[in-house]
């Protein structure tokens, strides 16, 4: 049987489904996202049960609060019109289910990320003051194919222990958790300058420069007492998507 919202929960669950339909947007205007395909998922404010996705179709630069579907743990749409994708449905359920505490979580193929995650180095979290935030919170996952079925999905989310923000998902993308949407808006952005800035260090022919690794564990902690802002960083950005690309919240 569905679980079902109640009228109570209705209002936060709308301002949810702003925020979510937002970042996505946002992830088009940044260049984040592939055409349709991605996801971004955000579990409903006080449901361990429920979680919010984008539906599958629309590009992300048109989505809109009403395109985030309401579904449970058994892939039943419990409000909202259209249809999940199944690697979308089958990621994000195991991440919600392994780690509660990990409320919004984003996957996509942003281009430079993924192109350290086709990389034996990977994300070097101590070459960057940006790469420092990261710094003891990435964990890496071998490629296993479409995540079309539950099993894939699972063990994607087994990647994701308690201390992990980023997966670098080999040959195929990454994936980014976060407390709420600020939260993990705020990582992906910084992730991908990171790794953007890696790449053209890299692409000099010389070698990195590296901080000690108490610089870095340090930085990491001054990077998470920041990360406290993050509403800031995503404010702005829904100012950006007000003025050049407005009615997301329809």
């Amino acid at each position: 049987m569905c679980s079902v919202v109640t009228h109570s929960e209705r209002q936060t669950v709308a301002e949810a489904k702003v925020d979510l339909a937002a970042a996505l947007r946002a992830a088009d205007a940044y260049g984040l996202n592939e055409g349709i395909d991605n996801h971004f998922s955000l579990g409903v404010p006080g449901r361990d049960d429920l979680f919010l996705i984008n539906r599958y179709g629309p590009h992300w630069a048109e989505l809109c609060a009403s395109d985030m579907l309401t579904v449970d743990l058994d892939g039943n749409i419990v409000e909202g019109a259209g249809e999940w994708e199944p690697t979308a449905f089958m990621i994000h359920r195991a991440v919600h289910l392994s780690r509660p505490d990990a409320r919004c979580v984003f996957h996509t193929h942003m281009p430079h990320a993924t192109a350290l995650a086709m990389t034996v180095e990977g994300l070097d979290t101590r070459a960057s003051q940006n790469g420092m935030y990261f710094h003891g919170h990435v964990s890496r996952l071998t490629y296993g194919g479409h995540a079309d079925g539950a099993e894939e999905g699972m063990r994607i989310a087994e990647a994701v222990d308690s201390t992990t923000t980023v997966v670098l998902l080999d040959n195929h993308g990454v994936l980014v958790v976060g407390s709420d949407v600020a939260d993990a808006w705020h990582k992906l952005y910084f992730l991908e300058r990171a790794s953007r800035t890696q790449l053209l260090a890299q692409a000099a022919g010389q070698t990195l420069t590296r901080v000690d690794e108490d610089v870095a564990a340090h930085t990491a902690a001054q990077w998470e007492r920041e990360a406290r802002n993050a509403g800031r960083l995503f404010e702005a950005v829904r100012r950006e998507l007000d003025r050049r690309n407005p009615g997301y919240e329809l």
